[in-house]
């Protein structure tokens, strides 16, 4: 079976030299190599090269407990993400880039908590319960995967991608036979907006909470999942720089597999409301798939579609953008695994400027007229994804 995206096999780290303080702990340094080849067109452009983490984003981490007693653990996770293809750090967004200077250390995950048979509470820089779609994806949250694709496109943060990263964020994460609860509050990037106004009005940076909430079943070949995100803007992100509304964008999805033996079904169904704070832009995506085990490999079917929803000086008209994948992927150990395949993206109407609005590209940097069509993607990829 692949290893899943959000799951790094930890390998304990041998020959920690003993110390008081480590006496009763577990530390654990675990990561992810993931590369992949890609040939083809990117939005109509052609690309080529290298990339990262088809499969796994790569990264290294380091994961640790110390049994506190009567069922007690203390727990931490440092996890860093690199883009393979350069070997420069990843896993945190523009806006993180933005609101929260300095080096991008341990940008993927960065928390402190404790558990015990209630569950896990932890404080830091932690995933959103939306993160985790790869349950009912058939494409398990890859890169390639229609869903991937166009979760970002439609700025949604239900999605397997930096936007379902959250800072100052306390999280509650619990499983209770076949249920799994995770819930998450995120104070947003800017607490203080002390000594900061705009075009001469003071600012509330205070105003940019997140939350979330997720229940999640689990039974032999049948797995349910139903998430809700809310995300609070204010009109003053659009000075600095970031398009967005006063409104929450208000996300929920739900998603389903079913393990037949022969096959597996899965598929999931979510809507975003006032995307960005933006009143009346609206995004639906939905999106199907089939695994199907052949010979000592695997078949992965996936195909995609959403709605983009006119929003006035944003996105012109309606757009329907719609994705398909397939891939084949083989396992060559527990830890290695072979994949390769082919994806589409038919951006159906929409324009480089919206693309731009949506936060996709720069039609400037490209040559592109701001009114010309987003031409299609079409790309092969073969790579290789190892944990250790």
């Amino acid at each position: 079976m692949i290893i899943s995206k959000k799951k790094a096999v930890a390998v304990s780290l041998a020959g920690l030299i003993a110390a008081p303080g480590w006496a009763q702990s577990n530390i654990q340094l675990y990561g992810v190599a993931d590369a992949y080849v890609k040939y083809g067109k990117w939005m109509g452009d052609d690309t080529a090269g290298v990339d990262d983490g088809g499969i796994n984003g790569s990264r290294i981490g380091f994961q640790g407990e110390e049994d506190l007693g009567n069922g007690l653990k203390a727990v931490f996770v440092l996890e860093e993400g690199v883009n393979i293809d350069t070997g420069k750090s990843s896993g945190m967004s523009n806006a993180d880039d933005y609101y929260n200077g300095g080096s991008q250390t341990f940008t993927r995950q960065a928390y402190v908590g404790l558990k015990g048979s209630f569950g896990q509470v932890a404080l830091g820089r932690q995933y959103a319960p939306g993160y985790f779609v790869d349950p009912y994806d058939a494409l398990i949250a890859m890169v390639p995967s229609p869903q991937d694709w166009l979760s970002l496109l439609g700025n949604l943060t239900i999605t397997p991608n930096s936007p379902a990263r959250w800072n100052n964020s306390i999280t509650y994460n619990g499983t209770f036979q076949t249920l799994t609860v995770n819930a998450i509050y995120s104070a947003g990037n800017r607490e203080s907006d002390s000594g900061r106004n705009l075009n001469g009005t003071r600012v509330d940076y205070t105003d940019d909470d997140k939350y979330g909430l997720a229940l999640r079943y689990d039974n032999g070949p049948l797995k349910i999942g139903a998430i809700y995100h809310g995300i609070k803007y204010s009109k003053q992100n659009v000075g600095d720089g970031f398009a967005g509304g006063d409104k929450t964008q208000k996300e929920w999805f739900l998603g389903a597999s079913y393990d037949f033996g022969i096959a597996t079904l899965a598929g999931s169904y979510q809507q975003g409301r006032d995307i960005l704070g933006i009143d009346g832009m609206d995004v639906n995506l939905w999106q199907i798939g089939v695994v199907v085990p052949i010979g000592p490999g695997t078949i992965r079917l996936a195909y995609a579609g959403e709605k983009i929803d006119r929003a006035q000086d944003f996105i012109d008209h309606e757009a329907k953008p719609k994705s398909f994948t397939i891939a084949y992927t083989q396992d060559l150990s527990k830890r290695t695994t072979l994949y390769l395949g082919y994806t589409k993206i038919d951006y159906d109407n929409l324009t480089w400027k919206e693309a731009l609005n949506l936060g996709q590209t720069d039609s400037s940097f490209n040559g592109h007229a701001d009114a010309s069509k987003v031409g299609d993607t079409d790309l092969f990829f073969v790579g290789m994804s190892h944990t250790f």
